[in-house]
């Protein structure tokens, strides 16, 4: 689920790149890079489109899969599960 959220979150920001073509924004760029972190190595090494999008989507990833093991480990020690 992680990774479709991180997969959506791309493509969402390929569609805003196309529909507003070359115009450069601080502020979108900020937020880009906040919820999309593969944007970063974008301005590094050109990435087609679709590598940015399964890029993110590995980000997500590997962020949900952190996320849950803490969560785990928490309701381990709280005697939830």
């Amino acid at each position: 689920m992680w990774g479709l959220a991180g997969l959506g979150v791309a493509c969402f920001w390929v569609t805003i790149g196309i529909l507003s073509g070359p115009a450069y924004s601080f502020a979108r760029w900020a937020v880009a890079v906040i919820t999309a972190p593969a944007s970063l190595l974008g301005r590094a090494i050109p990435l087609a489109y679709y590598s940015f999008a399964l890029l993110n989507a590995a980000f997500y990833g590997l962020l949900g899969f952190g996320a849950e093991l803490i969560a785990r480990q928490y309701r381990q020690r709280r005697g939830l599960q």
